[in-house]
Order: structure tokens, then C-alpha cells, then sequence
């Protein structure tokens, strides 16, 4: 498969450096990185195993060197709105059947579903923003309260989420196979992964489950409430949010929040002007002037203590993390920070900070479950890596068609941990069969998974 990016940016190199690692392809990856600035494409050089070209990604000439012509896919992911545009435009032009393309403008992204006035034809697959995307992940996270992570995949209807095991959760000290026989005859979910003293695994059946473990969870969506409140996480219907910052981010969660009826939002923000018109167009959104690394600020005018979660959304992660630390020692429960540097989301759980994201990897990961749809590539990336998902279709005449998963035999490194059938989502069991165009999620160790997608593909079968 050949792709071609345009946009050097850090959302471009996560995406090319995920496309050209081997141990997340599932099939041979060639990327072209297309950026105006030389000066980047030098830094990058040795991070990126890709062609890189300088010159515009609106530019024909340049997007000839890159042989657009024979690509697979456009990925176009500047910041500017009306190159990422153009690049799609002429790739389509040149045969190129799937565009993906990075769009700020609300009057562009409003007429993105217009075929008839937005290019036509022509335009581009899929239409995405940062901001917007990291924005829908925070308000996942609040309405699914006590994850810290969370990606919904097969259309939505099955959820991946990532919690901390508290000792008064009813789980605490049982194994899997014992809560496993709790949910019979219907599994609503299972244990992915967990991750014990830094070290992540795929567990088996007869491993016990102990306070403190961080678990990844194949959720069935509409079970996702239940199974966090048998972990320990009460339901609450009407919570109170504070956001911390009053940029782009904070301005799509604050409308989101708003619509999912949380009780109380109140947004922060320093410059005088901006947090006016926020004011002006936040309709039942609390907008506040003022100085979130004021630490007499958030404690006496805003009495950040009394929210139930803090969001620090603001363009430095230095001030992120500080002031989710400080909400945090004020009594706020739950807190979660905007990092835009990804070396630092491993600090987080020593700083005390519940989740940190960060807008290049939750657009990456809406990249890679769109890139899927082209060609076998993980769509969802977890635990430092350590393991990944990926959407496959049982082909007929495969290895696993009419087949239980015990009779399968996949490695014990692996494991199918759900699969969807005329759009009803089923956890996988030993007993459960798989048939000709179920989509299953094969959970695995990077290193491993490209291997194992022949169980899922015809031309794989042994003779």
C-alpha cells in the first residue's frame, strides 16, 4: 500500500511513523511525506522512514514527485485548510481512490456532507478536525465515568476502555475465569489486557485480579455504565465540569457537554476578549476571565474543589499539568489534561493526573480506523503500544470460518476479544463461532499480529 502525506506537522509524523513501523502493519506500508518547510523535513529525517519531499502540498509539480499518482491514499493534514483541500482534489483527480483530509473551518467542515456544493465527487472520504475529535474523546471519558481511556470501534458498537482496578471493586482478588462465570450465559465483556508493575500482558483465564492493575476492557457499548459501576465507579447523572482553558478544544467539549445535560460547566479562560465571545456563543456554559495557573484563583473565586472532574485544555502542557494537579489536591475526583507533547503521557500517572490526551493521537487513531477500511492496518493503539486492535472481516473459505474460537487455536499471546454479526455485537468466548463476514477485534502483541491476520483471510488457508 502507498500513501502519501502532506503536512510534516506532528500529526503527520505519528501517522507516517505508525504506518512505517512494522510491528503495527499488517501489510507492507511505503509512505511519501510531503511539508514546505525544509527545515522540518531535516529534523524528521531520522524519525520517519519515508520519502520526504519539500515543496506545497497544492503544488501538481509536487505532488507528481511524490507519484501521487499511484498512491492508495492521500492524507493531508497541514494546518492550512485550502492546501490539505487542493492535494485531495488533484489526488483524486490522478485516480487516488480514498482522501483523508484535516479541515478547521466550521464553514468548510458544515458543508462536508453536500456532495452536490462540496467538490462533488471529488471531495474528500473523510473530513476530520483535532480539535474537534480530542474534544469527543474527553466527553466519552466524563460520560463513561472512571475510564481513562476509551475508543469506540465496529461502528461504535463495541468500546475499548482503560480503568484502574480500586480494592473495593467487586472484581478485586477474583479470577478471570471466576468473573467470567458470573456473566454467563452472555459475556458483556472481557479483560484484554493488563498491565502490573509496568509490564502489560494478555491474560489468561487463571489470573487474579488485584487492586491497583490497569485493565483494558472489550465492552459491549450499551454495557458500558454496568460494567463500570461492578468496577466500583458510581453512577452520576448530574455532574459539575470545569474547563480550564478557552480554546478550540474547550469550545466543542463545552457545546458537547451542554447537550449530554451536565449539571454545571463553567469554562475558564485568560484573555479578556476571547472569553467574550465564548460567552456570546456558549449558551448555558459558565464563562469565567481568568488565570488558570493562579492558584488563589482556582481555589477562591472558582472554588474549583466542588467539580466533580477539571479538564485543562489549554495550548501549554506545562500549565495543563500543574493546574490538573492542583484541582486535583482541591478535592476535584477525576482529572484530565491536553498534552500536546507525547513524551510526556507517560509521566502522568506519577503527577496524579487521571488521563492525559492528546489531539495527534486521537486524530491518529481516527486516521488508522479509516486507513483499515483501505487495507489491513491496527486501528487502535493501547498501553504504551504494548498491544494493539485490529477490525477484521472473516472471509469465506478462511481458517477461522464456521469455526469456534477454541477450535481456531490462536496463540495465548492473542485473542478475539469481540465480534459484530448483522451489526449485534458478541464478546468472544471459546464456544463462540465465527462465520463468513463477521467482523471480529484481534487483540495482540504488535510484534505478533500481522502473523495472525491469515487466520481471518482466504488466500491464508492452508491447503
Amino acid at each position: 500500500m502507498y500513501v502519501v502525506v502532506v503536512g510534516a506537522g506532528e500529526v503527520g509524523v505519528y501517522i507516517t511513523r505508525l504506518l512505517t513501523d512494522p510491528k503495527h502493519q499488517l501489510k507492507n506500508m511505503e509512505v511519501a511525506v510531503i511539508d514546505v518547510d525544509s527545515d522540518r523535513l531535516d529534523e524528521i529525517q531520522t524519525r520517519v522512514n519515508a520519502n520526504l519531499i519539500h515543496g506545497s502540498g497544492s503544488h501538481p509539480a509536487v505532488l507528481l514527485e511524490a507519484e501521487i499518482n499511484r498512491a492508495d491514499l492521500l492524507v493531508a493534514v497541514t494546518s492550512n485548510d485550502e492546501v490539505n483541500l487542493i492535494a485531495s482534489l488533484y489526488a483524486r483527480n490522478q485516480g487516488v481512490s480514498k482522501t483523508i483530509v484535516r479541515i478547521e473551518a466550521s464553514e468548510f467542515k458544515a458543508e462536508s456532507d453536500n456532495e452536490d456544493f462540496f467538490l462533488g465527487p471529488l471531495g474528500p472520504n473523510l473530513v476530520f478536525d483535532p480539535d474537534e475529535d480530542t474534544a469527543k474523546e474527553i466527553a466519552e471519558l466524563l460520560g463513561a465515568w472512571g475510564a481513562e481511556e476509551l475508543a469506540l470501534l465496529c461502528d461504535g458498537e463495541v468500546a475499548i476502555m482503560g480503568v484502574t482496578l480500586s480494592e473495593d471493586a467487586e472484581f478485586c482478588g477474583q479470577t478471570l475465569s471466576a468473573i467470567g462465570d458470573q456473566y454467563e450465559p452472555e459475556w458483556s465483556f472481557l479483560v484484554a489486557a493488563l498491565q502490573r508493575d509496568g509490564e502489560t500482558v494478555i491474560p489468561r483465564s487463571d489470573e487474579t485480579l488485584l487492586s491497583g492493575d490497569r485493565l483494558w476492557l472489550v465492552i459491549k457499548k450499551s454495557e458500558r455504565s454496568n460494567v463500570l459501576e461492578s468496577l466500583g465507579f458510581k453512577k452520576k447523572k448530574h455532574r459539575r465540569v470545569l474547563l480550564m482553558g478557552g480554546g478550540r478544544t474547550a469550545e466543542f467539549l463545552a457545546k458537547e457537554l451542554v447537550k449530554m445535560r451536565f449539571r454545571e460547566v463553567t469554562l475558564i479562560e485568560q484573555n479578556e476578549v476571547r472569553a467574550a465571545k465564548l460567552a456570546s456563543r456558549l449558551d448555558g456554559v459558565d464563562v469565567v476571565n481568568g488565570d488558570i495557573s493562579d492558584a488563589q484563583f482556582l481555589s477562591n473565586e472558582i472554588d474549583a474543589g466542588k467539580y466533580d472532574a477539571a479538564v485543562a485544555l489549554t495550548g501549554k502542557d506545562e500549565a495543563n499539568v500543574l493546574a490538573s494537579m492542583y484541582a486535583k489536591s482541591l478535592g476535584v475526583e477525576r482529572t484530565m489534561a491536553i498534552l500536546h507533547r507525547l513524551k510526556l503521557l507517560k509521566l502522568m500517572d506519577s503527577a496524579g493526573v487521571d488521563s492525559a490526551l492528546s489531539p495527534v493521537t486521537a486524530s491518529a487513531n481516527r486516521v488508522l480506523s479509516y486507513v483499515h477500511e483501505v487495507d489491513d492496518v491496527a486501528t487502535f493503539l493501547g498501553a504504551d503500544q504494548n498491544f494493539e486492535v485490529a477490525e477484521l472481516e472473516v472471509e469465506t473459505d478462511s481458517l477461522a470460518a464456521s469455526r469456534t474460537l477454541k477450535e481456531l487455536g490462536l496463540p495465548k499471546e492473542a485473542l478475539v476479544g469481540a465480534y459484530v454479526r448483522e451489526g449485534e455485537a458478541r464478546i468472544g468466548r471459546g464456544t463462540s463461532q465465527l462465520f463468513p463476514g463477521d467482523h471480529v477485534l484481534l487483540i495482540a502483541r504488535p510484534e505478533t499480529l500481522e502473523s495472525l491476520t491469515g487466520f481471518f483471510h482466504a488466500d491464508s488457508k492452508e491447503s
